[in-house]
């Protein structure tokens, strides 16, 4: 047996860890007031993509609540966030300790394709009552009204330690979402 095979065998699946795990893929083509996953699976840290998120009618930052009650309800106050952003005009920080959402990454201003926000959030701690949920990610979008491109960083808490078994993306300060691709991802532990 190879070096490599007989090492594999004695860390029992370490191969694994780390990998990410498709939960869901919700594709919108109309316009809706948010995307829910109600399903989070069993996992400690999860993954979320964000392809070509847009709305028809106004801008709408890619943002994310989340919930206790598997999405009957979702937490709309109390988030706290901060965020550095950079375009051609220069560099720029927001930042709050009571928001409504979790995360408030880069928004197109109205129209579709190619104005469209593209991010990646990573969630830690939903699932745990005893801990904090928090977030981070990156974004990015060409903003139409100002002509130019943007990027986002951010971190967010929701802090309370809860149990958060559902979550919502939905476009801040936009009625709808109109088009996007959202995947959520479990990250494997063993």
């Amino acid at each position: 047996m190879p070096i490599g095979q007989a090492k594999f065998g004695l860390l029992g699946g370490v191969a694994d860890l780390g990998k990410l795990e498709l939960i869901e893929t919700q594709t919108v083509s109309s316009a809706v007031a948010g995307v829910d996953f109600t399903n989070l699976g069993d996992y400690n840290v999860h993954f979320i993509t964000v392809h070509s998120f847009s709305s028809a009618t106004d801008y709408g930052a890619v943002s994310l609540r989340v919930s206790t009650d598997g999405g009957s309800s979702f937490k709309t106050t109390g988030y706290q966030y901060a965020m550095q952003y950079a375009n051609i005009s220069g560099f720029g920080e927001l930042k709050s300790t009571n928001y409504p959402s979790m995360t408030n990454f880069a928004s197109p201003n109205s129209g579709a394709s190619p104005y469209a926000s593209n991010c990646y959030i990573y969630l830690y701690n939903l699932l745990d009552s005893s801990k904090y949920s928090f977030a981070t990610g990156h974004s990015s979008a060409y903003i139409q009204i100002t002509a130019e491109f943007e990027c986002y960083m951010n971190s967010s808490v929701y802090p309370v330690a809860e149990t958060h078994n559902a979550i919502r993306i939905y476009p801040q300060n936009a009625s709808n979402v109109d088009n996007g691709t959202i995947s959520l991802y479990g990250i494997a532990e063993s």
